[in-house]
Parts: C-alpha cells; sequence; structure tokens
C-alpha cells in the first residue's frame, strides 16, 4: 500500500495548463512565435520552461524568424524570466484547483503521512499557486524544474523527490515500490516509472490512452481518500 505520495503539480494540484499556455503566448510573441492551444496540447506537454523555449526559438528560426540570438542558454533563461513575470499576472487571478486534490493533501497531512511535489514547472510557479491555495504549508519537500539538469521524462525529477522524502521520514520505511506518484502527463508517468514508482494518471490534461502506462487511470481526485488508495494498490 502507497506510505508516501508524490504529486505532479500542473494539472494535478492546480489547472494551470491554461495559464501557462497564455504566460507562454506573450512571451513567444516577443521573438515572433505564436501558436494555438492545440498545438500546446500536442507539442509542449511534459516540457519544462527551458525545454519549451529552446523548441520555440528552434523552430521560430526554421520558420524564417531570426531572434538575435548570441547565447542560445541566455536567451532561453531571458525567456524563462519573462513568461515567470507574465504566468504571476495571471496565476494571481486564474488559480483554479483540480476536483479533489487539495482534500486529498489535507487528508495525507492529517495522518502524517509523507507528501511531496516533483514537477516541471519552476519553484517560483509552485511557490506562488500554493500560497494563493493556502497549502504552502503542506509541503516540506518540493523538486522543481530549477532543481534538475534534466527534467521530466527524465527520471531525475522524482528519485530526488523520493530520496528527500526518504531523509525527512527515515523511520517511515520508505521504498520506491510503496510510493505512489499522481501525474496527469505521458512523460511524468515515464519519469516516476523511472524512479521506480507506483503510477496513478489523472486525465485532466489529456485521454487515458495517453496514460496507459499508469497502474490505474481516473478522472480527477473527486471522491478519492487515502482508503481508496489502499484498495487500489493493494497488491
Amino acid at each position: 500500500m502507497p506510505n508516501a505520495i508524490i504529486f505532479d503539480f500542473d494539472g494535478v494540484i492546480v489547472d494551470s495548463e491554461p495559464l501557462h499556455y497564455q504566460a507562454f503566448v506573450l512571451t513567444g510573441k516577443s521573438f515572433g512565435y505564436d501558436f494555438t492551444w492545440e498545438q500546446y496540447m500536442a507539442q509542449f506537454i511534459g516540457f519544462d520552461d527551458r525545454d519549451a523555449f529552446k523548441y520555440m526559438l528552434a523552430q521560430a528560426i526554421e520558420g524564417g524568424a531570426t531572434p538575435d540570438i548570441d547565447d542560445v542558454d541566455t536567451a532561453v533563461a531571458e525567456l524563462v524570466d519573462k513568461k515567470r513575470v507574465a504566468f504571476e499576472a495571471i496565476a494571481a487571478a486564474q488559480t483554479a484547483a483540480v476536483p479533489g486534490t487539495l482534500d486529498l493533501i489535507d487528508q495525507a497531512h492529517a495522518a502524517k503521512l509523507p507528501i511531496a511535489i516533483a514537477s516541471g514547472a519552476t519553484h517560483a510557479d509552485i511557490e506562488q499557486m500554493l500560497a494563493i491555495l493556502g497549502k504552502r504549508d503542506r509541503f516540506d519537500i518540493i523538486v522543481a524544474a530549477d532543481d534538475v539538469e534534466h527534467s521530466k521524462p527524465d527520471p531525475t525529477t522524482y528519485r530526488r523527490a523520493f530520496e528527500l522524502l526518504a531523509e525527512r521520514h527515515p523511520d517511515a520505511g520508505l521504498t520506491p515500490e510503496t510510493t505512489l506518484a499522481i501525474e496527469d502527463t505521458s512523460a511524468g508517468l515515464a519519469s516516476a516509472r523511472g524512479a521506480g514508482l507506483m503510477t496513478l494518471g489523472l486525465t485532466t490534461t489529456g485521454s487515458a490512452d495517453a496514460l496507459a502506462q499508469a497502474d490505474r487511470v481516473i478522472e480527477h481526485l473527486e471522491g478519492v481518500t487515502l482508503q481508496t488508495l489502499n484498495e487500489w494498490f493493494a497488491s
């Protein structure tokens, strides 16, 4: 049974993909790159901000635009910061939680079940939205895109979150095999499975088919309790 839970953030705790899309579009227009919501869902889900902007810059150049770029890494860092500013303004007005997730977080906190966040978002984004939702005190362990060199689908994000949880709770007997990752993208599931974790997929972002590698797939966490998880993952 799960004796720890590691939550993805975007699409699992908050319904933030539309907010990220708006911020990406505003930032992309600064170097002549524009794209639809459908393109975002098909091409960018699972990217962290750095990889997203590397892709956008490459596409802009290939499409005939010529951004004034002396160093790609510097340009990407500047775009990430510009997007952060845009996202902060959008999130302050539009942040909404995924149904059921905050209740499950509160249940785990009350039961003293170790929980963490493993996300491709930045610390700034996560901290801001947790504060808006009033849940910042629920998480001691947050592993974000700025904590790892390679974000999801690389397993480092989940592996590091698990290792930090195990260090924080040395008497809990945590193992990857008894730790549950809750995800909404195929890239996130690949990261969690690569770290050896059990997986629960939520269809908040994409179709169930895209989450086929998860141990179980559901629509959202509304009505899901710790007892429910114990029954689902008992074996």
